[in-house]
């Protein structure tokens, strides 16, 4: 494909490795996608583009949409219908259509259409990653993940999924008690867990991201957007032995600085006094 051709942002769908059938989950930034499609077509419809990956992988398909709100503290409230997610526009504008549903946890729900969503929305797991949760579906039904205008680095919150399966050190279950308001609209307060990073650990997905480019991970450049592709079942074993041989060294490491921040910022969250401004999320990003 030459480089200098623009591609219509409805038509980016087909310069990637996606079928009908497909399982497909998304992580993107679609900023730049946006400002170009106004610059080359005067327009950009969020629905235009979405419709546009509905009808490449059809009815047999399924399109996954990280709707996250993984800055939720215990004892706060989570309606499934009403609270926004804060993974971006994709997500947002998925979660204002009708045709979309959401699945159940409220710290890593996905906004989720096709064949498999009422099976997803079927899932009660309790933790975010559990092996029932749909992170566990993406890798036993062989999922691909398209990251757009964004990476490996930045927003692969499946590595938590391995992470947790794999019980790395690093990392404890935290409890969550939330008020919760389900489809029926009836609120309770209700228990959830989430495989936290203890303090001085940090993540830089930088190293895995190298291995999965020497081996699964597809790269492209559509409109000068970096797109990046691969199958979830063959990213899980590669981080697995990663977690096993490498003792996971591709993913965290610990710092004595980090350390004491941690301790003093969990200090000054339970005296409420810590800045909420310094906890909002706007993207999918690994800071779990």
């Amino acid at each position: 494909m030459n480089q200098n051709v623009y591609i219509p942002y409805c038509k980016i769908v087909d310069e990637l490795n996606i079928q009908k059938g497909d399982i497909v989950m998304f992580a993107s930034d679609i900023t730049k996608l946006a400002f170009l499609a106004k610059k080359n077509e005067g327009e950009f419809n969020i629905d235009k583009f979405i419709d546009s990956f509905q009808d490449k992988v059809g009815e047999e398909g399924t399109l996954i949409i990280p709707a996250f709100n993984h800055n939720l503290r215990s004892f706060q409230k989570f309606d499934l219908y009403k609270t926004k997610p804060v993974t971006g526009t994709l997500s947002i504008a998925c979660f204002n259509r009708k045709d979309f549903k959401r699945t159940k946890h409220p710290l890593h729900s996905f906004m989720v259409f096709g064949k498999y969503a009422d099976y997803l929305c079927s899932m009660n797991n309790q933790s975010s990653f559990g092996k029932d949760s749909p992170f566990a579906f993406l890798k036993d039904k062989n999922s691909k993940m398209i990251l757009i205008s964004t990476g490996i680095a930045e927003a692969f919150t499946f590595a938590h999924f391995v992470e947790e399966t794999e019980k790395v050190r690093y990392r404890k279950y935290k409890t969550f008690k939330i008020f919760y308001t389900d489809e029926d609209d009836k609120t309770s307060l209700k228990q959830f867990l989430l495989y936290k990073k203890k303090p001085g650990w940090d993540l830089n997905f930088k190293p895995i991201e190298e291995i999965l480019k020497n081996s699964i991970l597809k790269e492209k450049s559509v409109n000068n957007i970096k797109i990046q592709m691969l199958n979830l079942a063959d990213a899980y074993l590669i981080i697995q032995k990663d977690i096993r041989e490498n003792n996971a060294k591709s993913l965290a490491y610990f710092s004595k600085k980090l350390f004491i921040r941690d301790i003093i910022k969990d200090i000054l969250h339970k005296f409420n006094i810590f800045s909420s401004a310094q906890d909002r999320i706007t993207n999918q990003k690994n800071t779990l």
